[in-house]
């Protein structure tokens, strides 16, 4: 009995193998040698594309739980999805604080605002409950912080490593506190969405790891 003889090529997904209709002179009719061509097909698979998702919008049902200065019934201007509007603190707010409440627990790996460019500190600080007095924040280690941004910047990214939390904090500790101060957009991203049904508006395919402070879109005066 004539004996099959190769090995089976797994590539990617699936491999075939074909075997030759006209073979060699050596493997015509009768002889004891005949051989099998064999032939793989290579097939290349790309990987699907790693969603992201900006959780911290009002079309993902966020809400500002905090603000520290301003007028609270405009807070929802930093999380709209819209860098024409923009939110303002007090003047005297050396240390304007927002907490931003995500429709519920996720997992985040990335938060950036948008912002008045001046030279700050930015602490951000990722929580699962809602602290009973915001004050202690001052106190407590932020997840991450920037340090000094150039005046002419007023983007800052921060990614970390994967975390869960509720609540989004972040606090400015500004240099200059005696002049105005507005922030346009607050973000946190994270792979999974909270809902099947979530808003293609506020999704992102803005995959770098890094911190990074960026130019910032201009940022128009609007009257409260």
């Amino acid at each position: 009995m004539k004996s099959l003889l190769g090995a089976v090529f797994a590539v990617a997904v699936f491999s075939t193998t074909t075997f030759a209709a006209n073979t060699p002179a050596d493997s015509q009719p009768g002889n004891a040698n005949a051989s099998v061509s064999e032939t793989a097909t290579r097939v290349t698979v790309r990987g699907s594309e790693v969603r992201e998702f900006d959780l911290a919008k009002l079309q993902a049902r966020a809400r500002v739980a905090y603000v520290s200065s301003g007028p609270r019934t405009l807070s929802g201007r930093m999380i709209d999805n819209d860098l024409q509007t923009v939110f303002r603190f007090s003047e005297s707010d050396k240390s304007p604080t927002v907490i931003v409440e995500l429709a519920q627990s996720a997992k985040l790996h990335r938060v950036s605002t948008v912002f008045k460019a001046e030279d700050a500190r930015v602490d951000v600080y990722l929580l699962s409950e809602l602290p009973k007095d915001v004050a202690d924040l001052q106190f407590a280690k932020p997840d991450a912080s920037i340090v000094e941004l150039p005046d002419e910047h007023g983007m800052v990214t921060v990614d970390f490593q994967v975390s869960s939390a509720r609540y989004v904090a972040l606090r400015w500790n500004r240099n200059r506190w005696r002049e105005p101060f507005a922030v346009a957009e607050i973000s946190a991203f994270s792979n999974d969405s909270t809902d099947s049904n979530f808003d293609d508006s506020a999704r992102l395919a803005d995959n770098s790891k890094t911190i990074a402070a960026l130019e910032p879109p201009l940022v128009p005066v609007v009257s409260p």
